[in-house]
């Protein structure tokens, strides 16, 4: 569908009678009229002469054109006979129109006519088409509907006029033999008439026609150009909808699908971690063993677990049991283990009743010992929402270096144990330094001796007690 805008006017033209109020479109077979045009308040390009007339008829398919000179006024005589209908349409040098006039109808002559013939340009040969087949002279067309015209002779460009009764005509020009098409854009019943001309000046036209109803006025919102491909028909807007829709519903699961996929991951990734809380341990197992402690608690603080007696070492505790005595908090003891003395005998130091972590020793040299008393935090009644940080028990052994196992996690404490010495300063000093005279006696550095220093050293014990600096006493 092509919408064509009006041809901006240039002049305004017309004959009426002076002191007729309305014009009445009718016309004696012969009469002369007399025309005259003026600029007034037309908005189109300046006219320039000459001038000419371009005459439609009823009667025939090649319209006149009849040259109106360079003044402003033309006098013209109607030829044709009674019964035919035609429009006059005015343009100067530059096709710059004037516009159309009403279409008028000749009558019979008061008295014997008397006018000369005139004579028709030659004809192109066209072959015209509306929506439901080949077009009439007389037709009516519906509004917004195309003709379509195509030539099939003549030299173009051909350029084809379409000219309503009492507004300025359409042009359309095209370089070739390709139909033509117009859009009627009329209102209902306007008549208007068709022609086409070609570089020659052969001619040919149609009329008059009417514009019709019965379909749809979409055209007559403006006289602006516009293409029928450029339409947005309704299937493309159907499809452009339901694709809209399935690529956003597919954008939306995409998201849904990542922001899914990131929270397992992190999911994952939390999993991996081992919770030293105690909260997420078994009962029993490592974990709960070493980190357990109670919801809440502020702050640390060590208990010591009474020791059993040397008689019931034997029987009832077993130096590699771990005990829970309470719920909520774990607590266990570890029995050193003991190395006999020279004798065969084992020594165990009894525990003051004071002493957290047992009897106090004074200084002395420093002996391994495998084992040293835990006690886990002591519950707080009060909940708090988050975990305390988990203590880590590092044991340090002298004369040896055996490998140091360290179970922590970020905000831990680290409590350090210094190692205790048994109440035998003398006996120590003693043995201590016999050894050390043997070893020197010998020049070849023989491995007795230093298994005898190591012996004596192995046998003594140690307790954990509270941090200080060790003294270590010499030989006497």
């Amino acid at each position: 569908m092509v919408v064509t805008p009006f041809l901006p006017q240039s002049f305004f033209f017309d004959w009426n009678t002076p002191g007729q109020p309305v014009p009445i479109p009718i016309t004696e077979q012969c009469e002369t009229i007399h025309i005259v045009w003026a600029r007034s308040t037309a908005v189109g390009p300046n006219p320039t002469s000459p001038y000419y007339l371009q005459v439609y008829t009823s009667t025939s398919t090649i319209p006149l054109v009849i040259p109106a000179g360079d003044g402003l006024s033309f006098d013209w005589p109607v030829p044709f006979p009674p019964g035919t209908q035609y429009q006059i349409c005015m343009f100067d040098k530059f096709g710059n129109t004037g516009g159309c006039q009403d279409t008028y109808t000749v009558i019979p002559p008061r008295s014997l006519p008397n006018c000369a013939n005139v004579t028709f340009p030659s004809a192109l040969e066209v072959q015209a088409q509306v929506e439901n087949g080949p077009m009439s002279q007389y037709g009516w067309v519906d509004q917004c509907t195309d003709i379509s015209v195509q030539p099939l002779n003549g030299t173009p460009p051909y350029t084809l006029t379409v000219a309503p009764a009492l507004h300025p005509p359409y042009n359309i020009t095209s370089p070739d033999t390709k139909p033509i098409n117009w859009t009627v854009s009329l209102s209902w019943a306007s008549p208007f008439f068709v022609s086409l001309v070609d570089a020659d000046g052969s001619m040919w036209s149609n009329g008059p026609l009417h514009s019709g109803g019965g379909g749809t006025i979409a055209c007559l919102a403006g006289n602006v150009t516009t293409d029928s491909e450029s339409t947005v028909k309704p299937a493309v807007a159907i499809g452009a909808g339901v694709g809209g829709l399935v690529v956003g519903l597919l954008f939306g699961a995409s998201i849904a699908f990542i922001f899914l996929k990131r929270n397992y991951k992190k999911k994952l990734s939390s999993a991996r971690f081992v919770d030293i809380s105690g909260s997420g341990s078994a009962s029993g197992s490592p974990n709960a063993l070493l980190y357990d402690h109670a919801q809440g608690q502020g702050s640390s603080q060590y208990r010591p677990l009474p020791t059993v007696s040397s008689s019931g070492a034997g029987s009832s505790n077993n130096p590699s049991v771990f005990n829970r005595t309470t719920q909520g908090s774990v607590q266990y003891q570890v029995e050193p283990f003991v190395m006999p003395s020279e004798d065969g005998q084992l020594y165990r130091e009894p525990r003051s009743p004071g002493s957290a972590y047992g009897p106090s020793i004074p200084g002395g040299r420093a002996t391994s010992s495998a084992h040293e008393h835990l006690a886990p935090p002591v519950p707080t009644p009060a909940p708090a929402p988050a975990h305390p940080p988990s203590q880590v028990y590092v044991v340090h052994h002298d004369s040896q270096t055996p490998p140091v196992t360290i179970y922590h996690q970020d905000g831990t404490q680290i409590v350090e144990l210094p190692p205790r010495y048994p109440p035998h300063p003398a006996v120590q000093s003693e043995a201590l330094s016999d050894a050390r005279s043997g070893s020197e006696s010998r020049s070849d550095g023989s491995r007795n001796d230093r298994s005898a220093i190591l012996d004596f050293e192995l046998q003594q014990t140690r307790q954990p007690g509270p941090a200080r600096k060790s003294t270590r006493r010499g030989p006497s």
